[in-house]
């Protein structure tokens, strides 16, 4: 189905713009704000970078997960969800009472976010005519740029008050978010005949998740004793046999005799 009319084009857009660079912001502003959680949760600059691992870690994840599940279902109701896993994600860092809390949060921030631009990039995708697609993937694309120019200045500002409402300024803008999606964005089923690959998201959720670990355990000021210790060496040799193995027999299947 393609929007002939551009006003309602625009609309759609403005949402789905929206939405996008609500998840962008929310990697470029946590940076001035990290001192502040440090000092509230009396936590290690090691433990400080899981605020950015976690998040980057169930993007990467829910990025394929939804934009599948986009497919499956229909790309109205994923966006709306993906919008309010990212909502829900930010209130319970804004509340947490302990750090771990606070990245259970992130993780699910970074899941629903991990939906927002594959999702946005396929309604584009769906319903705009081949001439005007274009334009609209390099403005959505252009968030990402826009947001890390923008987040540190408005972290700055937001910083006066609290870290909290980094994360609490979230809930107000994905509401609007979600009321115009509702309003706005088409909610007809893609046709898609082809099942769910739980064994590769399982595959690549684990081979994720243990680079990510790996490499944020490795000491730089002691680079060789850190990465051949058990906190890091069996992690990155298990994120590099699963990645060959996720290439073999998803990439480069077995010929059938």
């Amino acid at each position: 189905m393609n929007f002939t009319d551009n006003k309602k084009r625009n609309r759609v857009l403005v949402v789905l713009f929206a939405g996008v660079m609500m998840g962008a912001l929310d990697i470029a502003i946590v940076g001035p704000a990290l001192p502040a959680i440090q000092a509230q949760f009396g936590i290690s600059e090691r433990a400080v970078a899981w605020i950015f691992a976690i998040y980057v870690l169930f993007n990467l994840v829910g990025t394929p997960f939804m934009a599948k599940l986009s497919d499956l279902m229909n790309r109205r109701a994923i966006y709306i969800l993906d919008v309010t896993m990212f909502a829900i994600g930010s209130l319970i860092v804004a509340l947490s009472p302990s750090f771990t809390v606070l990245l259970v949060g992130r993780g699910i921030q970074g899941f629903g976010s991990g939906g927002i631009f594959p999702v946005a990039s396929a309604v584009i995708g769906d319903t705009f005519p081949e001439n005007k697609r274009g334009s609209a993937l390099g403005l959505i694309g252009a968030v990402f740029g826009i947001a890390f120019l923008i987040g540190p200045l408005l972290a700055g500002i937001i910083l006066m008050f609290s870290w909290h409402w980094l994360f609490l300024v979230n809930i107000p803008v994905a509401a609007i978010v979600i009321g115009m999606s509702i309003k706005l964005l088409p909610a007809n089923k893609v046709e898609n005949k082809n099942p769910f690959d739980w064994n590769g998201m399982i595959l690549v959720g684990i081979l994720l998740a243990s680079m990510a670990y790996g490499f944020n355990n490795i000491n730089s000021s002691n680079f060789f004793h850190s990465f051949i210790s058990l906190n890091v060496l069996p992690f990155i040799l298990l994120a590099i046999i699963l990645l060959l193995f996720f290439i073999k027999f998803h990439y480069c299947p077995l010929k059938r005799s």
